[in-house]
């Protein structure tokens, strides 16, 4: 009888186990145990020009070390990107990794809410190592000194920088030859700029192309012509309102775009070009010249392969008082969030991507202007003469003037190309919206 009860026993426990074990096929995995993450990151940007390059660089990485990245492009436009970032900041659902620019405003307010993660212990390791591989001033512009106008907590770093820029001039070496201009000597001082511009009209071409609808283009002028005008001491001044706008020296600076309007020397409707419509007709052999960045050597190859240009550095006003310098530093770079719970992968990957081989791809595949100054040997030969001007950059003033501010500046300056205002005008307005907002 005891046997008997045994054996059914058994036979009942046989059966369970075959049963479950049949169930537990069937059900997913999660049922009995919890699944391991899988380890993603998730880097948000609005670099269009580089999506391709990016996913490539990607798929290195997960070959590598198994850690998946995702390159969301969120938009091909920095207004419409950052606007979407405001909204996930808000609802805290931003991702691992955040594309960003030189703006040192914005990156502050981003920072001051508790969105940006403190990498200062990653970059200063190892006697700065990472620090001092890059350009000094792509790091700056992620960088606050301890005492700032935007009162972030100062030295640290906020983010790691990918590529450099400095903003120049692109001529055409074919119109120049046949406006009878040297296109292996061009023009270096206020003269010789008029010069060329006169020759070039004399031959059906309109000397200059800038896309002056966009307003960083017209901050961007005004920031060039104000070092020799103005100098480091006055500059500061501007800024932290201890100086009015209606200085003799700032109507200087905004003279000279007067005469350059009254000869001539711009594209019909400049003050409407975006700076996208203005590449266009650069690349196109319709304009001698365009004030430009770095980042344009790509797209002129992209849109004429047979384009001819070279690159010259903005002539010497003849009021300079201090030296010329280069407006440029940081080009694109990549900031962690607090919202990521994988802020050491990310934080692992950005350190890859900074690497000298992924930053000599850059310098190779894209034609790229990477921030690692031991990667610049790789970098298209069109783009050495950026490369030597990031010697003799502006200095940092660690502070920007309001955007308020340059709003008022850049929109004046539109309405004295269409000759519907004028420099003292224009200062006058940028005054009273300094005054506004002390």
């Amino acid at each position: 009888m005891g046997t008997t009860i045994l054996k059914k026993i058994a036979w009942f426990g046989t059966i369970v186990i075959i049963l479950s074990g049949f169930v537990g096929g069937m059900l997913p995995q999660s049922t009995f145990a919890k699944e391991k993450p899988a380890k993603k990151i998730t880097f948000w940007h609005y670099w269009s020009d580089y999506q391709n390059f990016l996913e490539e660089m990607a798929s290195r990485y997960q070959l590598e070390t198994g850690v998946e990245v995702e390159f969301q492009l969120f938009s091909s436009r920095g207004r419409d990107y950052w606007n979407k970032v405001q909204a996930a900041a808000q609802a805290n659902r931003l991702p691992d990794l955040l594309g960003l620019a030189d703006d040192p405003e914005l990156l502050a307010r981003y920072i001051k809410a508790g969105k940006i993660l403190d990498i200062s212990k990653a970059m200063q390791g190892s006697n700065h190592e990472w620090e001092y591989s890059f350009f000094p001033r792509t790091v700056n512009a992620l960088y606050f000194p301890e005492y700032n106008i935007y009162n972030v907590k100062g030295g640290r770093h906020w983010g790691v920088p990918l590529s450099a820029m400095n903003i120049q001039i692109f001529y055409n070496r074919t119109l120049f030859e046949k406006a009878g201009l040297d296109p292996d000597n061009p023009p270096k001082t206020w003269d010789e700029f008029i010069q060329a511009g006169h020759q070039l009209r004399k031959i059906g071409i309109a000397p200059m192309v800038c896309g002056f609808g966009d307003l960083w283009v017209n901050q961007t002028f005004f920031r060039i012509y104000a070092w020799p005008i103005l100098g480091k001491d006055k500059i500061r001044s501007l800024y932290v309102g201890e100086a009015p706008y209606t200085t003799p020296e700032c109507r200087q600076i905004l003279d000279y775009f007067v005469e350059l309007r009254d000869k001539g020397f711009f594209y019909p409707g400049v003050a409407a070009l975006s700076n996208k419509d203005a590449e266009v007709i650069f690349a196109h052999d319709r304009a001698g010249m365009m004030m430009n960045g770095s980042w344009a050597v790509n797209v002129f190859k992209q849109m004429n392969p047979k384009l001819d240009f070279g690159v010259m550095s903005f002539p010497v006003p003849k009021t300079a008082q201090y030296p010329m310098y280069t407006i440029g530093g940081l080009g694109r770079a990549a900031a962690i969030t607090t919202n990521s719970n994988r802020s050491k992968e990310a934080l692992a990957f950005l350190q890859w991507l900074t690497a000298q081989p992924q930053q000599e791809r850059w310098a190779r595949v894209p034609s790229g202007f990477p921030a690692l100054i031991k990667a610049q040997d790789s970098v298209n030969p069109l783009l050495q003469p950026f490369v030597v001007k990031m010697k003799d950059l502006a200095p940092n003033l660690y502070l920007e003037e309001r955007r308020e501010v340059l709003e008022v500046l850049s929109k004046g300056m539109q309405l004295i190309l269409i000759a519907d205002s004028d420099p003292e005008s224009v200062l006058q307005a940028v005054q009273k919206m300094k005054k506004k907002l002390k």
